[in-house]
């Protein structure tokens, strides 16, 4: 678990690095650019309105450099909204999801770890919700001089905030349900065994669904960047690099832990089904409704602190 938490904090660091690396410098102070030169313009001699070498004002992808902003104050302000939406997305998507999910496949006993995964993954769709907000207005600011609305990328981060928005809530009647049945099992009455309910199997893989678009998304987030006035070709080569390796690490750390957690589940089950079977053997007349397949799971899983993802 130890080894767990220190890969996903050296993952956060790596991240919030490689983004003030790759994205934190605007080009009008000169870093970049000594002449002053916005990245859009193919030709400029530093002032705000001068364009390409034929004098129409436009960079190689037909942007208009005076047309989008008007000064460099307008451009910084658009320069950081990018960073705090690339940032914000990247965290809650390659970072906090994923994490909160293996925090409930640590096996660990402590209820709390419920509340910490509902809780947390509500505020990280909070938080999501602000990076679509600014991916928006951004996406508003180019719109009127490109096709931004037709890229994937706005389009598949729009549905996956739609899709997410109910998350919380079939995890939640999932919860509801298996805490009924095994209020049920334990008094004695007829019920379904506390298990995976049909919420909560739509719940865990649309999670997982989730989890995997959103990687995908940030990869034609970067894509998209790199045809803007906000990224040369270099950084955005770095960019790609620094994002793959850190959700690529992160992908498979969550991928092993959910592969390890359903070897366990299925191994655990058929352990209690093959010992409910030695005990009807070793007995005479009708198994009791312990003994029984019904109650299968109900004594290791009839805790309100199941796992829903």
């Amino acid at each position: 678990m130890a080894r767990g938490i220190t890969v996903i904090l050296y993952t956060t660091a790596l991240l919030a690095a490689s983004a003030h690396a790759h994205f934190g410098q605007g080009w009008w102070d000169g870093n970049n650019y000594g002449d002053g030169c916005p990245p859009w313009a193919t030709d400029c001699d530093g002032s705000d309105d001068s364009g390409s070498g034929d004098g129409d004002g436009s960079s190689s992808n037909g942007i208009s450099q005076g047309a989008l902003f008007s000064d460099p104050t307008q451009f910084n302000k658009a320069t950081r909204i990018l960073i705090a939406h690339a940032v914000i997305a990247a965290l809650v998507w390659v970072m906090f999801i994923p994490s909160l999910a293996i925090l409930l496949r640590l096996n660990l006993k402590n209820p709390i770890v419920l509340k910490i995964h509902a809780v947390g993954q509500v505020l990280s769709y909070v938080l999501y919700v602000v990076a679509a907000g600014l991916g928006i207005w951004l996406a508003q600011q180019l719109a009127p001089y490109s096709d931004v609305w037709d890229d994937p990328h706005p389009k598949l981060g729009l549905a996956i905030l739609a899709l997410a928005f109910f998350q919380p809530i079939f995890g939640a009647v999932h919860h509801s349900i298996y805490k009924k049945r095994a209020q049920n099992a334990d008094a004695g009455k007829p019920t379904k065994p506390p298990g995976r309910t049909v919420p909560g199997r739509v719940h865990l893989w649309l999670g997982r669904l989730l989890i995997v678009l959103a990687m995908i998304n940030g990869g034609l987030g970067i894509r998209l960047a790199s045809f803007s006035p906000f990224q040369t070709d270099s950084t955005s080569t770095k960019a790609k690099i620094a994002y793959g390796v850190i959700a690529a690490t992160m992908f498979l750390l969550y991928l092993i832990f959910v592969i390890a957690f359903e070897i366990r589940r299925v191994r655990h089950r058929s352990e209690e089904v093959s010992r409910r079977e030695d005990v009807i053997r070793s007995k005479d007349g009708l198994p009791s409704y312990d003994e029984s397949e019904e109650s299968i799971g109900r004594s290791s899983r009839s805790s309100p602190t199941a796992r829903t993802v």
